[in-house]
């Protein structure tokens, strides 16, 4: 009782003291909130500078990184490269090697099969001197090559006539092809047996002339064109073309036929000159 009474008694001291109090723990707490504020301002600050810089120097490495191995791809991009290069020019190379071993092997196999003597020879040049209409070979007088002999050839399989020698030297001779126009063979259409003369033309085409007229009724586009063998230069029987068209006008007495020539000069690498004096059947 005597407790409640001294807390009315002074209860307005005692409010007034409590709220001091409060006040003084207030501003205490308030000034040590303001003193440690700037601190953890300052690390706060620091930390995101030092973040950014982290950021920085690793954007940097990657960057140095990626431009490192973007130059050792491009090196490793380049070497492949080189590298295919050089299969594909040896590829080549195998390729021509292996085409003309096939040639060489189709050669001999032909020159034992040609019941002539022959001389093989390889095409080395065309004459510019003569509108190209000549062919130069690697043999000649050293060889046993002379004027007039014929000259064959095989593509494909195929026999056909090349032309004939018309000039010689020590080691090269020119050869005078059948599509060239003053070259003139004996021939003969090998199915209805009627003969003509065939000779070339300025276009390097080749022609079957002087066929008598009333032979068209019998022949027919396809049929095969030999040599005749009715002169002393060629032997019978070499394949010169295949008949491809009949010309004639209504006032010649003979018909005129175009030829496809069995070989594509085009294409001549190989030829045999025969030596018709020497081991004829």
């Amino acid at each position: 009782m005597k407790g409640t009474g001294f807390f009315k008694k002074h209860r307005v001291g005692f409010l007034l003291g409590s709220y001091l109090t409060f006040c003084l723990l207030s501003i205490s707490i308030s000034t040590k909130t303001l003193v440690l504020r700037p601190k953890e301002i300052g690390l706060s600050v620091f930390s995101l500078f030092q973040a950014g810089i982290g950021s920085v120097q690793r954007l940097f490495s990657e960057t140095i990184d990626s431009i490192r191995t973007l130059k050792t791809l491009k090196q490793d991009y380049e070497q492949v490269l080189e590298r295919l290069r050089y299969y594909e020019k040896v590829e080549k190379q195998y390729a021509a090697l292996e085409e003309e071993n096939r040639q060489l092997k189709e050669v001999l196999q032909f020159s034992q099969s040609i019941p002539y003597q022959s001389i093989p020879a390889r095409v080395i040049g065309k004459d510019p001197q003569n509108y190209y209409t000549t062919l130069t070979i690697n043999k000649g007088s050293l060889h046993g090559i002379q004027r007039n002999m014929p000259v064959i050839a095989i593509q494909g399989g195929k026999q056909g006539l090349v032309g004939k020698i018309l000039q010689t030297g020590f080691n090269a001779s020119i050869v005078q092809p059948i599509y060239d126009p003053t070259s003139y063979v004996a021939a003969r259409l090998s199915v209805s047996r009627y003969e003509g003369l065939v000779s070339g033309s300025a276009e390097e085409k080749i022609y079957m002339y002087y066929v008598k007229r009333f032979a068209r009724m019998n022949i027919q586009s396809g049929e095969l064109i030999v040599t005749s063998g009715l002169n002393s230069i060629f032997p019978p029987g070499i394949p010169i073309g295949i008949l491809k068209a009949i010309h004639a006008r209504e006032y010649d007495t003979s018909l005129v036929l175009e030829l496809d020539p069995i070989i594509d000069f085009g294409r001549l690498e190989f030829v045999y000159v025969l030596q018709m004096q020497r081991g004829n059947p």
